[in-house]
């Protein structure tokens, strides 16, 4: 097998003469550019393929951004620094338009979210345990379980399905279990029903993992040993639930969520009236993927650092670092101080209430008292900075590290553009965040 750009086996990488490994010859930079591309094209495919499944007719200008920008990486030999940094922003519009559709077609078909405390890890009887993102499934499910003696429960990303109208009328959707993905292992041997994945957040169980015959997915969710479910058909589904012993957990706690944009608009003149009397003095967007291990930690010790005038922004798995948090409200107001906006396909709803601050107060997007602290792990968290970008965001900090395709050129170019800044410790960083 051959390279068409660098006529070199393709056996081993092209990683003669100096070149990068794996690049067929082009510049490092420019490589680590192009991977750029490519992981925010699979989230923004992701995304996508949600908003196909509910409005099919409004993919076009993102299949062509799609297409034109795998087109784009075949080669370097004609574009430089500047090409692939237009590129890439186009990227980042079309991630723009995607969550907005996608947004606008869940609202139109499952309802406006509103504020919701979901019970966690309270869990009875013959049970199902729903992880992703994909809510047109999720319904599909939940009406092929009314009446069947089981109970429906979320797990990570589809814990703000509690929120939406359309779900809350199924009286078999009981609570949340769990945090975010990686826990998915640990989770399935306290969890005796059975486990359905329906988008690409799995860990694959090791082998000959006992509970690996209750694993169910969906769609391109495959894992060795894992039942698939094919053309919504979920009867083999249901039976094995029925067949699982009961589920006993019982935790005395509660989750908050359902704080939708177009909810958290209708509560704009007490917003505003809350900044202009100083009882609001700074929004904190903490969001993000969350990833295994100590670092994430991180996001909890600024959440629970923050003053008491300031307004938590949040959506992804990240919020499981410190979700569990009752922070109340603003002092004198019903504005709670945490607001779960949702998925991280809901990302959108913080630069919608950004710009509605923005035109309320005549105050520019960048100079409203907003900060953004994002973690990030993988493509999703990708398309949502580059979005960002896109929209000219600046001063984000992000962590807990570096992904290995940004190179110390492309940083310094973030840094230039956009005043990009790594996370460090928490406590400096929010008192380099904190407005006086």
């Amino acid at each position: 097998m051959f390279c068409n750009q660098c006529e070199m086996s393709m056996v081993g990488g092209c990683g003669s003469n100096g070149q990068v490994a794996g690049t067929c010859g082009k510049d490092e930079t420019l490589a680590n550019l192009q991977d750029t591309m490519i992981y925010g094209l699979k989230g923004l495919a992701a995304y996508r393929e949600h908003l196909n499944e509910l409005a099919p007719t409004e993919t076009k200008n993102i299949d062509d951004i799609i297409s034109e920008t795998l087109y784009f990486t075949l080669t370097n030999v004609n574009f430089n620094f500047d090409d692939h940094i237009k590129q890439l922003m186009k990227v980042g519009t079309a991630g723009c338009e995607v969550m907005d559709k996608l947004s606008n077609a869940h609202t139109s078909k499952f309802g406006i979210p509103t504020p919701v405390s979901v019970s966690q890890n309270m869990v009875e009887g013959k049970a199902i345990l729903v992880s992703g993102h994909n809510l047109e499934m999720f319904e599909n499910l939940l009406k092929a379980t009314e009446g069947k003696g089981i109970n429906v429960y979320t797990h990570s990303e589809m814990l703000p399905a509690h929120g939406y109208p359309e779900f809350k009328k199924y009286k078999h959707l009981k609570g949340n279990v769990g945090k975010a993905w990686f826990d998915q292992v640990q989770l399935m041997k306290k969890f005796k029903g059975t486990f359905v994945v329906n988008t690409n957040c799995i860990v694959p169980p090791k082998k000959g993992a006992d509970y690996i015959d209750r694993v169910f997915t969906y769609k391109i969710v495959g894992i060795e040993g894992g039942t698939p479910i094919e053309n919504n058909d979920f009867s083999e589904l249901i039976e094995k639930t029925l067949a699982c012993e009961d589920t006993v957990m019982e935790e005395n706690l509660t989750l908050s969520t359902g704080h939708h944009y177009k909810t958290i608009l209708t509560l704009a003149p007490q917003i505003l009236e809350a900044i202009q009397a100083g009882k609001i003095k700074q929004f904190f967007v903490i969001a993000g993927c969350d990833a295994p291990g100590k670092a994430g930690n991180y996001y909890r010790e600024m959440a629970e650092n923050l003053p008491k005038d300031c307004v938590i922004i949040t959506s992804s798995c990240g919020k499981f670092r410190f979700n569990d948090i009752d922070f109340g409200n603003i002092e004198g107001t019903d504005i709670p101080r945490y607001l779960d906006l949702g998925q991280c396909n809901d990302s959108n709803g913080a630069i919608e209430i950004a710009k509605a601050i923005s035109g309320a107060l005549n105050i520019p997007i960048n100079d409203l008292p907003i900060s953004i602290v994002l973690s990030w792990m993988e493509q999703k968290a990708v398309i949502v900075l580059l979005s960002l970008f896109s929209l000219g965001i600046k001063n984000i900090y992000l962590g807990p590290k570096a992904p290995e395709f940004i190179s110390d050129d492309i940083f310094n170019f973030l840094v230039e553009t956009f005043d990009l800044h790594y996370t460090g410790d928490a406590k400096q960083d929010l008192e380099a965040l904190l407005i006086n």
